[in-house]
């Protein structure tokens, strides 16, 4: 009786034992879990927070020229902004008089535009909030400002004109391709014409008269004078080299299909001939059948009925 109350005790205790790391693994899985998203949502406050700063400190090294501008009082900034003047009429009508002041204010306030209102919210808030919060922000986006004006003259202007370039004229080598190619084959469709392979080809094209662009003129000084004509004749020599090829391959193809054509309809006037002359072989031989027995009946009556030994 002790060893089965042990032996009880024993497997009870072992299932309880497993229930536990069960629902320690539980609580340990959805603790991961937990930590996952919040690592999410702190990922993504950060980076709505880093984006809002860099926004706000654009904004403000954009609207202030320095940080003495940002820090001056809001009546300064207001008579800095040299508004537009404004012509007051004086009717005896007291209506008349009140709708000329409201057109006024709101002409006054369009004038103003939305940065100035921006500007001026920004002035209305308190100096210590400006000096704390607004001239860091302000350093951080005249910095940004700078820097990037700095990279767009410098190199992204060249660059992206460069390619820009190059990309329509490569747009241009693709249409004038397609067109010609059309005229050539108008039943083609341009799926077959503007094939991956062909574009592929047109767009190296492109790139190489993009490299001798700019690698000619360092052995030819007077290649600007003639730059026209050289890039002329090698889109024309990109075209005749991708051309070429499609036209060729086209050709054979329409043989091809020409003479498959001709071999099916051979083998069905072959058919037909075949058949008209065992139809006329079939009429025929019924005929000698026809004329054979005809021949056997007569001899027959002439024998007295009696068929011929042979």
């Amino acid at each position: 009786m002790k060893k089965e109350r042990n032996v009880v005790f024993f497997r009870w205790h072992k299932k309880e034992k497993q229930r536990d790391e069960l629902d320690d693994k539980i609580k340990m899985a959805k603790k991961n879990e937990t930590d996952e998203k919040l690592k999410k949502v702190k990922k993504k406050v950060v980076g709505g927070a880093t984006a809002a700063g860099l926004g706000a400190s654009v904004l403000l090294g954009g609207l202030f020229e320095s940080p003495e501008e940002l820090m001056q009082k809001n009546k300064e900034a207001l008579q800095s902004q040299q508004p537009s003047p404004i012509v007051m009429t004086v009717n005896l009508d007291e209506e008349d008089t009140d709708e000329d002041n409201d057109s006024e204010e709101n002409s006054e306030e369009e004038s103003i535009g939305l940065f100035a209102k921006i500007k001026k919210k920004i002035l209305e808030l308190p100096a210590g909030i400006r000096a704390i919060v607004g001239v860091p922000l302000w350093a951080i986006g005249w910095v940004i400002i700078h820097v990037l004006s700095i990279a767009w003259e410098a190199v992204l202007a060249p660059v992206l004109g460069f390619l820009l370039k190059w990309v329509l004229a490569g747009l241009a080598l693709v249409g004038v391709f397609a067109a010609a190619m059309k005229c050539a084959f108008p039943h083609l469709p341009l799926k077959k014409i503007l094939r991956p392979k062909n574009i592929l080809f047109l767009v190296l094209g492109t790139v190489i008269l993009g490299v001798l662009d700019k690698v000619i003129p360092l052995f030819w000084a007077e290649y600007t004078g003639y730059r026209f004509l050289v890039m002329l004749g090698g889109g024309l020599i990109v075209l005749l080299a991708v051309g070429i090829p499609f036209i060729i391959k086209q050709v054979k193809t329409q043989k091809e299909e020409e003479r498959k054509a001709l071999e099916a309809e051979e083998k069905k006037s072959i058919a037909g001939h075949t058949i008209e002359n065992t139809l006329e072989l079939v009429k025929k031989a019924e005929k000698l059948v026809g004329i054979e027995s005809f021949s056997a009946a007569a001899e027959t009556q002439s024998n007295g009925g009696k068929e011929k030994k042979p």
